[in-house]
Formats: C-alpha cells, structure tokens, sequence
C-alpha cells in the first residue's frame, strides 16, 4: 500500500460540491445458493428473467456471472434464442465470471477457469461480458487479481469489501497494482456496497431526501466525476415503476446528472476519466475494509473439511488430469483409436461441476447444510472426472491399448508405471500400490456357479532387467480390481494389494517409468549419497538430514543438525469453546491446551520410510449452555461452555522418507464435541517472524491488522490469515516452512507458533450478538451438519532451511511438489510389454514454479504457465517430450501474442520478470 497521489478533484476545496455524472444501472446481486439451496433459488431466477425478456425495459445486470443463464435455460430451454438476443443486444449483461467465487480459496489457476468457463458460456450465445472485473461481494481479494484482471483484456475491477477505511486512501477509485506490476482501474462501491441504490422511490420528495442521502456518501469519495448507482439487491427483480424512479432521482438530483446506464457504458465513462486523472497507487492483498464495511475474514475454517476436499480436487486437476491430457493430445500416435477420448471437452466438465462449489456463500461455508450436502456430492463428482481422465490420459501416453489388452488375457503382465507430475526430474522414494492376481470373480448370469480360479501369488518387489529397485512394503490388504475396456465388460479378479515405498531413479518432469514386477526379493541398496532411514532409540527416527523423537511425555522432538536448528515440541493442541457463527469465530471460556499423552510406537522403521505413531488425548466441553430464544444458546459472560465433558482422541503419525529434507505430520481424529474450535500448532523456533504465505500466483507477505477501538466495536479482524500450500515463517538465521494439503486458515504467531483449524463446530449461519461482529452477516438458521462431528483429518509436512531471499522462497515452491505430489506408482496388470519411459513436459530456471499445462481452448495449442516467484528477472526454458511446430507469448485468456523461438524442435527459451506470471502457447508438430 503507498501513498495515494493528488487528483483533481482532491485538490478543488469544493469538489465534492461538483457535479456528478451518475450511472444507475439496474441489477440483482444472485448468489447461486446461500440460505436455499441452489434449485430453491432457481424458481426466482426464472421468474426474474422471464419478466426481463417479456418486457425489457433498458440494460438490466444479472450480477457477474454466467452460470445463472444455464440455471434458467435448464427450466426454460425454449428461450435460448430470446435470451442470447437479450445478451448480444445489452438488455441483460452477464459474467465475466462462471460463478462468483471466493477469491481468496481457490488457486490463481481455478480463478482462470472459472473467467474462461465465463467467457466460453458468453460466447455460446454470441456475447461478449462486460469488459470489467465485477466482483460485488467476495470476502476480499488476492494480491495477483490485477494480473488476472489484464490477462482477459480487463483494465477495471469493480469491488466491494477488502478495500476501504483509514489504512487505504480515500476515494472510489484507484491504480492497484499485481505483484508482477499489472495494474488495473480499481472502481470501489460505497458502504451499502451494491445496495445503495435499491427501491429508489418515485416520488419527488422522497426521491429527493433520498438523493441528498446518496450524494453525501459520493460526492466526497467521487474522484472521476462519475459514480455508480446499483438499483438493487440481493435475489430481487427489477424493482416496480423503475424507470419513473430513475426519473424522479433524476429530476431531483440536478445538476447532477443522472443517466440510466449498464455495467459496459460506466466502465468504459470511469476508464476514459482515469485516463487524466493522477489516482493514488495500491498494492497487495485486499483484505482490510475495517471501519468501512464488514470484511468477513472469519469462513476459512467454517466446514474445514469441504475446503480441504476442493484443494485436493482442484490438485487433482490441475497437476494430474490437466497435464496427462495435453500429453495424450499432443501425441496422439501413441494412443489407438479405442482410447483416444475428447479430453479438452472433458475437463470443461469436470472444471465445471468443482467451479459449482467455488461461489462465496459455498466453498466459504456460510450456507444451509443443504447448500454443503450439494457440495459434498459435485466434490465427489469432480474428482471422479479428474481421476477417469487421468487414467485414461496416462494409457494414452504410455501407449497401452485397453481394447486390444483385454482381447489378450493371456498374454498379460504386469508393470509397475510411475509418474512423476512435476515439471522437473526426480528420483527418490514413490509411493507405489502392487497388485497380485488371487482369484478371477464371475459376474453376471451364470456366475453362481462358476469355480473360481484358483491362482494365488504374493506380493512381489520391483525389479527392472539388470539392477533392482529397492522396495519397502507398509501395508497388505485384499480387494476387487477391474480391468476395463470400451469395448467389453470389465474382467474382476480379487487382488492382494500391497501399499509400498520404492527408491526409483530419475523419472523425467511429467513423465512416467515402468519397471516389470517379477516374484523375486530385491537386494538393492540405496545411492550412496543418500542415508538409509534408521530407528535408532526407541521412538526416533533418523534420515541423515532430520532426528526425530518423542520422548517418553509426549513431546515430539525434531531436530536438523546441519541446519544447527531443533524444536523440543513440535507438535501440540488447543481447543476453545465457540459461540460464533459460520461468519466469525467467537471465542467463548478457557482454551483448552492439556492433552494426556497415550503412547506412541515405530510403524516402519525403513529403510526408506519411518513412521511413528502418537496418540493423545483431549477433554473439552461438550457443548455450550442450554437453548435460549430465537435459536440462540445461552452463553454466560464469555466463559459459559457446559460442564460435561467428552474426549477427543487424536493420532499423530509423523514420518521420514529417505533423501527427504521435511516430516511429514498425518493427523487425524474423531470430533465429539460441539460449539468449538480445535487447533494443531506448530513449533517452528523462529521468533518474531516475517509471515510469508502461498496464494494465488505467487506468496504474499502478511503481518497483523491493527484496527481502532472504534473499527473493533463494528467487526473486530481475526488473527488468522488464509492458507494455501504453505506458510512460511523467516528469522534472522533460518526459515521454517508448514505445508498443508488443503486446511485453509492459519495463525502464525510472534513466538514461532502456527496453528491450523482442524475444525469449527458452530450450529448457526448467523448470530446477531457477538462481540466480534454485533449484527446478522446472513439470515439466521440453524445448520447443525456445521458443527462437524464425526472423524476429521489433514496432513502437513515441517521443512526447515535457509533464511529469506530469493533462493529460499525457489526452494519452497520445489519442496511444495515434492510434499504434495510426490513420484507415485500403480500396477498396470493388463500389460502387453513393458512401457517404454516417457518425457513430457520441464520447466528449467530458478524461481520459476510450474504452475499449469492444458490443452488450450482453441486448440491445437497447449497451454504452458509458470509463475516467477522471486523479485529477479529469469531465463526460462521449457522442454518437451513433442516437437513443436509453432510457439507464442500468450496472455492469461490464452489470447496469442508474439512468436518465441524454438530450439531443437522440442525447446522453448522464454524471459520472466519479477513476480510474473508467463502463458506459453505451443503447437505439437502432427
């Protein structure tokens, strides 16, 4: 944040006396699904469109987004036409987004399918979303929105909460600025946000108090002369009589000048004036409208466990699904006929159904436990598309025919094909899943009496012809496995399965490596660089980079010797009572911090990996007081949770691999409890910190926000912040890094501390009285699904290193895919020969992070993105496993600028600045 610089208007002692132009423009604000479910909301929507086209009457908004024009033509197919003559002529404008999403959950990839999914259902009826970032109601913004904004050819944003108060300079307008220095038009809405200019009254008397009201929250803040008037609100039609209230206002507003407007025609009145006027400059994360309008930071752990499933569904498909399909698309010779499938029309599908849970009101968690019941069933749908195309793509790539495989039986064999989904080579410990043929299972008429096979086997290590592969099995079980074809019915055999490590050289970046399995014991050693994983004390483990122990009280000892740094407890729980609501956690008693220690014992003690598990446990209140009017408990004064009790078990399995600089954390439990708020904390042993955090395209820097008493009495700003992958916290001698696999709020304290929500349990939407937020935020109903009982889980991982810098936050984001995408194997059973290795895609340059590869929306081009994430300039390079006929500088909408070079058919050279995000478009050579 800088200092704003003067305008115009700032300068004039009577500016806010000036005329002002003022833009009505007619609107709903629609959230998808909130209080209602989605199909509730719906018979609204059709009726607010139906009367829309049956008597269109000027330019009327139908909020950001595209997806409301599906949800009406899926009731009334019949007015496509009517519809999209409505959209191409600007009675109704729509988009750019698909949804209204939460802007600080997804990824800065899911932010760009979800303006391409917007553009793309636009185009469908041959119109064109207003050209300006519209987002009305998201609880605040990322640091890189203005780099998205501008590469979809957007120079405006439109907003509301994030962004106003004493911390920001006055004003409606200003140049925000990307961490890569894109900047934008930022058009800031007044404190009643898009509501200011709902039922205008029509009546000249009324309409001219009303005005008076208006003009004294504009005019002072009016630094382009022209402002925004929405005329309406949440879910509401298109008011009565509004065109003679647009009059009255008009009439009484003079010398104002009142225009009935559209999104498109304000937007493009505000850029022309910003063109000459001298704006203030900001920067970095919106996350502060203390003292302006509610900011609502409390939803990052409002149901936890939904935000995990999204970050785990989103990883699927943008690190698996994604990148195996523009493979499989790019070399099409390797896949027949049989398993060639439309994989871009595919992942349009399944990027759809998971964009359905990224609306504000759902992915945040503040909604009706019908609204998170929905979300739990497209979570499910979703992954299940990633995961059928990542399959499908990966046999593709390593050319093996289904059809003619299972037209085969006898000739099968079985191969162990690891991939690697990192855009650079690894080797190292994989995780592997090894199947061995117990029985064929007879389906279907006639399968009563069938014998069984009865063939049986063990579960055999990795072997390649000449030297072996070290392997290390963790776990057996049995289960049914299919072998699929497009072509038959799937054969099912009931297969022993065994859940392994294996140490595998150098696979390449998004490549895979075979290795036949044969039934014979593998005496192969580990490199000799790297050190064996040893269990050298009871409870300990050892890998020649980290010691870990936990000693006899509990406390889990972590130490890295070469680094000079150690913890005496890394690992550590608190509980407080929560009386607050799906918005804001409202502390209520004593935290709770006592946990009795139950034990811990060796799991696997190597040589590849180690694994300790520990059990503890915590006693909590059951509940808070008894049911009081309107819904709400009673809380007596801030300390009332109930006397009775229950326990709340909680294991801990910490584990080494070898080779590998972090531990990893697994931690899972069964919550009992209700009204509270459960934590784990992390010790990092770096005091008073530098907050550095993972968001979208890139970290961001984060310390707290300091508010007035004032401010504090509106809403008071909790400590936590949002998390992605990690956080990372630097001192003076060292950093230490947290990544999580999809928990998203965070705490990090001035002792070195993190602390992770586990979980909230709170049983209301919205409660009227608490101290952190006085008022209702949503409509009052109960949602017991919220207070989250049952088992919960999350997993983490601890990596200490060097101290802040450019190379640091580079060895961050490699470690990110080494703890989160690790080298993994499955058993092909169904093998006709051994795949051959594959090569696909390798970004080189330091501090450039892989950030996607897609087939691209016009194809034949791949999409290849990176982000920089250093404040240095780079020399990249991409190189690819296809010859390239053709290679472009794209823009994040993958709109095609200039050429690039191709070196040796297969290599891309490209130069990044600082903190930029790079788009490559290349064209496979058929």
């Amino acid at each position: 944040m800088t200092e704003p610089a003067p305008t115009e208007h700032d300068t004039r002692p009577d500016a806010a006396a000036l005329p002002l132009d003022v833009h009505v423009v007619t609107h709903t604000h629609w959230d998808r699904e909130w209080y209602h479910p989605a199909g509730r909301f719906r018979q609204r929507l059709v009726a607010l469109v139906d009367e829309l086209l049956d008597a269109p009457d000027g330019s009327f908004l139908l909020d950001g987004q595209a997806v409301v024009l599906a949800d009406y033509l899926d009731v009334r197919p019949e007015r496509r036409e009517a519809l999209a003559a409505a959209l191409r002529e600007g009675a109704l404008e729509a988009g750019p987004w698909y949804v209204l999403a939460d802007e600080l959950i997804p990824s800065g990839e899911a932010l760009v399918r979800n303006l391409l999914a917007g553009r793309r259902a636009l185009r469908e009826f041959g119109a064109e979303p207003p050209p300006v970032l519209y987002c009305p109601d998201s609880f605040g913004h990322p640091a890189a929105l203005p780099a998205i904004a501008r590469g979809f050819g957007l120079d405006a944003a439109v907003l509301w909460r994030g962004y106003g108060g004493p911390r920001w300079p006055d004003g409606d307008a200003a140049r925000w600025s990307a961490p890569g220095g894109e900047r934008v038009l930022l058009l800031h809405l007044p404190r009643d946000g898009y509501e200011l200019g709902s039922n205008l009254p029509a009546s000249d008397a009324e309409a001219g108090r009303r005005w008076r009201a208006m003009r004294a929250e504009l005019a002072p803040r009016a630094r382009l002369g022209a402002v925004l008037v929405q005329n309406g609100a949440d879910h509401h039609a298109r008011q009565t009589a509004h065109a003679a209230a647009i009059a009255a206002l008009a009439r009484v507003a003079a010398p104002d000048r009142v225009v009935r407007s559209s999104l498109r025609d304000y937007a493009r009145t505000a850029a022309e004036r910003a063109g000459s006027a001298a704006l203030p400059e900001v920067r970095g994360e919106l996350r502060d409208s203390y003292g302006y309008t509610w900011t609502l930071q409390g939803t990052f752990a409002s149901r936890a466990a939904q935000k995990r499933r999204n970050a785990l569904v989103e990883r699927a498909l943008l690190r698996e699904s994604e990148p195996w399909a523009a493979l499989a698309i790019a070399s099409p010779a390797t896949a027949s006929e049989a398993t060639a499938m439309p994989f871009a029309a595919l992942l349009r599908a399944a990027w759809r159904t998971l964009l359905l849970c990224h609306p504000h009101d759902t992915l945040c968690g503040c909604s009706a436990d019908e609204v998170a019941r929905a979300m739990d069933a497209r979570l499910d749908d979703a992954l299940s598309q990633a995961r059928g195309v990542a399959d499908n793509a990966l046999l593709a790539v390593i050319g093996h025919d289904a059809v003619r495989a299972r037209r085969w039986r006898d000739a099968w064999s079985r191969a162990l094909v690891v991939r690697n989904a990192a855009a650079r080579p690894r080797a190292g410990v994989a995780e592997v899943e090894l199947l061995t043929f117990l029985h064929h299972v007879p389906v279907g008429p006639g399968s009563a009496g069938a014998a069984r096979r009865s063939e049986r086997g063990r579960a055999a290590p990795v072997r390649t012809v000449g030297d072996a592969v070290p392997l290390q099995i963790l776990e057996r079980a049995t289960r049914h496995d299919r072998v699929e074809s497009p072509r038959h019915y799937p054969d099912d055999d009931f297969v022993e399965t065994a859940r392994a490590v294996a140490w595998v050289p150098d696979v390449a970046g998004y490549g895979t490596a075979s290795w036949l399995l044969e039934e014979r014991v593998s005496h192969a050693g580990l490199p000799d660089d790297v050190v064996p994983v040893t269990s050298p004390h009871e409870n300990a483990l050892a890998n020649g980079l980290l010691e870990l122990r936990i000693e006899r009280d509990g406390a889990v000892r972590v130490a890295s010797p070469a680094l000079g740094w150690s913890v005496p407890s890394l690992v550590s729980f608190e509980d407080v009572g929560d009386v607050g609501d799906l918005y804001t956690h409202s502390p209520a008693g004593k935290t709770t911090t006592k946990a009795w220690f139950l034990g811990a014992r060796v799991v696997h003690a190597g040589p590849l990996r180690g694994e300790i598990e520990a059990r503890w446990r915590l006693r909590v209140p059951a509940r808070r007081g008894a049911t009081g009017e309107e819904g709400d408990d009673v809380v007596t004064p801030r300390g009332g949770r109930s006397a009775a009790h229950v326990e709340l078990q909680i294991t801990v399995r910490l584990t080494l691999d070898a080779g590998a600089p972090f531990v990893r954390v697994r931690v899972a439990g069964e919550n009992r409890a209700r009204y509270h708020r459960l934590r784990v904390v992390f010790a990092t042993g770096v005091n008073e910190p530098r907050v550095i955090a993972d968001a979208a395209f890139g970290p961001v820097e984060r310390a707290p926000v300091l508010v007035s008493p004032e401010e504090r009495a509106v809403e008071a700003p909790p400590a936590t912040a949002p998390l992605h992958r990690y956080v990372s916290l630097y001192g003076a001698e060292r950093g230490v890094t947290l990544f999580s696999d999809g928990l998203a709020e965070y705490e990090a304290g001035e002792d070195g501390r993190v602390a992770v929500t586990l979980l909230r349990a709170v049983g209301e939407l919205s409660r009227a009285h608490l101290p952190e937020r006085p008022g209702h935020a949503g409509w009052p109903l109960p949602t017991p699904l919220a207070q989250s009982l049952g088992a919960f889980e999350a997993c983490f991982a601890l990596f200490p290193h060097g101290t802040f810098g450019d190379d640091a936050m580079a060895l961050v984001e490699r470690t990110a895919d080494d703890v989160l995408l690790p080298l993994a194997g499955e058993t092909l059973r169904s093998a006709l020969a051994l795949p051959r290795p594959t090569l696909g895609i390798e970004l080189e340059g330091d501090g450039l992070s892989f950030s996607s590869a897609k087939s691209g929306e016009d194809e034949p081009w791949i999409v290849l993105r990176c982000v920089n994430v250093t404040e240095r300039a780079v020399q990249g390079r991409w190189r690819l496993g296809f010859d390239v006929a053709d290679a472009r500088h794209a823009r994040l909408d993958e709109t095609p600028l200039g050429p690039l070079v191709v070196e040796r058919s297969r290599e891309i050279p490209f130069d990044s600045g600082p903190r930029a995000i790079v788009t490559v478009l290349v064209r496979p050579r058929r």
